[in-house]
């Protein structure tokens, strides 16, 4: 029950192994939100065909703009901050 901020910045190899042990090892309710900054490396294409919410700017607009885009997107009370190169 908690709502997880990822900002990416053309990092998707990383992105995908950092999503993947999310759904691997969590036991609880989650939204996952990733912002994109950029995305030249398809990660916008991974998101939509792996149905994971996310919000995008054309540049690289820094970690704190790009998690408080992202948590225009956020349904829970409690946020987590994640890194795109986290493993959980």
């Amino acid at each position: 029950m908690f709502s997880i901020l990822i900002p990416t910045y053309n990092n998707i190899e990383y992105l995908k192994i950092c999503l993947d042990s999310i759904k691997k090892n969590s036991k609880f309710d989650h939204q996952i939100i990733v912002h994109v900054n950029e995305g030249k490396d398809r990660t916008i294409e991974y998101l939509n065909e792996k149905n994971i919410e996310y919000t995008f700017s054309e540049k690289n607009i820094g970690m704190s703009s790009a998690l408080n885009t992202a948590s225009t997107l956020a349904k829970f009370d409690y946020i987590l901050i994640s890194h795109d190169d986290f493993y959980y």
